[in-house]
């Protein structure tokens, strides 16, 4: 193939990605996110999930919501482990007493359609970063300034077009970003290049204790 196929090649890659990403939103995977530069930066070139308080659209991990999450703890908090989807950053919380994967360091799960289609029965978690933190029996969590909220439905603009992300705050080896619309939590994973992540010198594992937050 000569230079000039080649280089053709790249730019159509390119114009592609930013296409591909007008469209349907910025890609988002944690594995890519931390093992990259400290300062975002989507497949398309962008520059993205900043801590400046900029709105980043990102699109729906079909394989996530298709397939399946892939777990893994995060934190014990206000009595519930919290865990984190390893690709696309989707948290869950259960509670101590109801926790179905306590003894599980990774799992993983489908998406459980039937709330996302009549809504997710939540209670309260805890206030936390100028939010109420609720969550579903399902493990779907949310962040949401109102008091009270007993049942919570994803918006038709975050299901056709993706979530509207700003950030809220880092926690241990993610930084937490929240969908303006509908009060999604998302946690994505901060660079290695940082040092913040530990990892088993046998496995190459990221440790659990590393997770944690004090």
């Amino acid at each position: 193939m000569s230079d000039g196929a080649q280089d053709g090649g790249v730019a159509f890659m390119s114009f592609w990605r930013r296409l591909s990403c007008a469209i349907w939103g910025h890609h988002v995977d944690n594995h890519t996110l931390a093992a990259g530069p400290a300062a975002r930066v989507c497949r398309c070139g962008q520059a993205y999930l900043d801590q400046a308080g900029r709105i980043t659209r990102v699109r729906h991990t079909l394989s996530c919501f298709l397939g399946h999450h892939s777990y893994e703890p995060l934190i014990d908090r206000d009595g519930s482990r919290e865990y984190v989807c390893v690709q696309c950053g989707h948290p869950l919380v259960f509670r101590d007493e109801c926790d179905p994967y306590r003894q599980r360091a990774h799992f993983r799960k489908k998406v459980r359609y039937l709330c996302g289609l009549l809504g997710h029965r939540v209670e309260a978690v805890t206030a936390r970063d100028g939010f109420v933190e609720y969550a579903c029996h399902c493990g779907h969590t949310f962040l949401e300034a109102e008091d009270h909220r007993t049942t919570i439905r994803h918006p038709l603009v975050c299901v056709l077009f993706g979530h509207y992300l700003r950030f809220v705050t880092a926690r241990g080896r993610f930084d937490e970003f929240l969908c303006v619309n509908c009060g999604h939590p998302f946690c994505f994973a901060q660079s290695e290049a940082d040092g913040a992540v530990e990892r088993d010198a046998e496995t190459g594992q990221q440790r659990f204790e590393a997770t944690r937050i004090a």
